[in-house]
Order: C-alpha cells, then structure tokens, then sequence
C-alpha cells in the first residue's frame, strides 16, 4: 500500500510518473465570460514569457535549449517529441527537475521516515477538520484508492498533492508517461548524460517548512468534486499544447475560485504559497546550475512548463543574464 501512494503522490513532486492523462472534461476557456476574457489577456499581456513552450538562450558559445513539459501522458506528445528529438540528441547534458537517481532516493527516504510525510505525533487531520469537511476530504481520499484511516494521517500538504489528481488520471496510472518521462527514456537509449537541477527532498523540505494552517488551507482548496478536477485537468492540459503556459496556471486559479467552498482571498493566498513554493524559489535555486558561464556545452534543460513564465521564471531569468532568447518549434 505504501508503494502505490508514494508512487501517486511523486505526479507532481517528481515528474517522471507515468500517468496517463484518461479524463473527459470541458475545456473552461469556453465558459468564460467578456470580463474574464479581458482579464486572462491583460494577465498575458503584463506576464514576460506567458507561452512558447520550446525556447533558445544563447550567450556566446553557451546554448540551452528550454523545454517546457508536462508531467502527464497524453497522446497529443507523440508528435512533439518526434520534433524535439534531433535536439536531445544533440544535447551534452540534458537536465530535469529529477532523474531515475533522485526518484529512488525520494521512495527510500519516505519509506525509511515516514515523518516526512505522516502526522506521527499530536492529532489527526479528523481532529482538525469540521466533521462535513472530514466527511468531504474522506470520500475524496477514498475515490483515489486512499484509505480513510491512511488520509487522517497525512501531512496536509501532501495530501493536497494527492488531491489534485483526478480519480479518472488515476484509473489509468501507467499507460504512457509525460514529456519528461519520454526525455529521461531517450537520454538512457543514447548515451546522453542526465543531470538533475536539485536534490530529491527539495519540494518536501519547502512543503513542509510552511505553516501548519497554510498547509491546511492548501488541502482545503484542493477539495474539489471529481468532475471539477476532470475539468480542471482537461483545461490545463489544452492550455499546455496550444504552449499558453501563463494562461494555464491563471485558468487553474480561476477554476478554484468558482467551484471551492474557500474565500475568493483564501484562493489566493493558497496560490500565492503554491508559486513562492513550488515555482518562484527552485526557479531561482536552479539558475546557477543553469547558467554556467564557463560552459560551452549545448544543453537542454526540460522542466514543468509553469516554470517558464513569469518575471521569477526560468525565461526571463535567462534574459537577464544576457541570454538572447528565441522561440522553437514544438
């Protein structure tokens, strides 16, 4: 048991899962209305980098090639990385968020300290929750093949990992694999060297450094119905391969706001802890590894695409270090 949920919670911590995006939803950027579209293109607009999923930085004899990716499987990648081969086998490095080395790591520690991810000392999450909210966030557990028993005891923020996957993403766990996935896969068939742009523990070490009530507003926003998510997961994934990266993090905040029972500014607070958290600090902890300035070697760094826009992103950090940068092919 402990395997497979730490096999389903690693979709968005690592992203080399291989789960297979099987959901039927509706695209929300068609229900949105004369307002909210003014808003999404004036968030474009003021956005640096809100999309372009595939992009050159070159620096004198420095090259990355910057990949956005999603760390689902979908049938719509076939074609993308058939063009974006040539230029992973090119490459001399190519780096990820992880590789195979850092995902092993991550299982053994969570097996060997189950504190990383387990309240294993004053109460449980049925001890913190109203019983509705208990009673919601068990039946969202349990349609995620989670025990009730196993949910209490989970750290909040991790269990809000594990409730942003729709049930009908989980059914199909292990058909086909995300665009990292697909990298890391290639890499090893050729010989070219992987390299990792943080250590395993770094997504855990920042989740659990926040605040108990932060983690637990987190949770709380992730406790949506199964067919809110499905949509939400559809959205996001449309947004991605028409590469509107920025619209596709603005749309997810969007959807929360309609369809959670938390306050339009407990949505944005719990955004603004997910993008200091998961996007704007390992942004900038990656750049010096990025931007090596006595390298001139050719490389591909593949990260969630999320991580490309804004003006904490990986793009525009790029830029201001002097990297002139153009958009490629996808």
């Amino acid at each position: 048991m402990i395997a497979r949920l730490i096999a389903t919670a690693t979709l968005l911590i690592c992203p080399l899962s291989t789960l297979y995006a099987a959901c039927e939803g509706s695209d929300l950027r068609n229900q949105l209305s004369a307002t909210e579209q003014a808003e999404l293109q004036a968030f474009d607009l003021s956005t640096p980098y809100p999309s372009g999923n595939h992009w050159l930085a070159e620096k004198d004899q420095h090259r990355i090639n910057v990949v956005g990716t999603v760390h689902l499987g979908d049938a719509r990648l076939g074609p993308v990385f058939d063009r974006l081969s040539p230029v992973l086998a090119a490459a001399d490095r190519i780096y990820l968020e992880m590789t195979p080395q850092e995902e092993a790591q991550l299982q053994q520690a969570i097996s060997e300290r189950p504190e990383l991810i387990l309240l294993t000392k004053g109460p449980t999450l049925i001890d913190l929750l109203d019983p509705e909210e208990w009673e919601q966030l068990s039946k969202a557990a349990q349609a995620r093949n989670i025990p009730s028993f196993m949910a209490a005891k989970f750290q909040p923020w991790y269990l809000s990992i594990l409730l942003s996957v729709p049930p009908c993403a989980l059914s199909a766990m292990g058909e086909g694999g995300g665009l990292d996935h697909q990298i890391m896969g290639f890499a090893a068939k050729n010989g070219v060297p992987l390299q990792a742009l943080e250590p395993y523990d770094t997504v855990f070490s920042l989740f659990s450094s926040e605040p108990f009530d932060t983690q637990i507003a987190m949770m709380r926003a992730s406790l949506l119905s199964d067919q809110d998510s499905a949509n939400g997961l559809v959205t996001l994934l449309n947004s991605y391969f028409d590469q509107s990266h920025a619209a596709g993090w603005y749309l997810a905040k969007l959807h929360a706001k309609r369809v959670s029972a938390l306050s339009e500014r407990e949505i944005e607070e719990a955004f603004e802890t997910l993008q200091a958290t998961l996007l704007r600090q390992r942004n900038l902890a990656w750049m010096p590894r990025i931007i090596d300035t006595s390298s001139t070697d050719s490389i591909v760094v593949a990260v969630g695409a999320a991580h490309l826009h804004g003006s904490d992103g990986v793009l525009a950090q790029l830029q201001g270090a002097g990297y002139h940068l153009s958009q490629q092919e996808f």
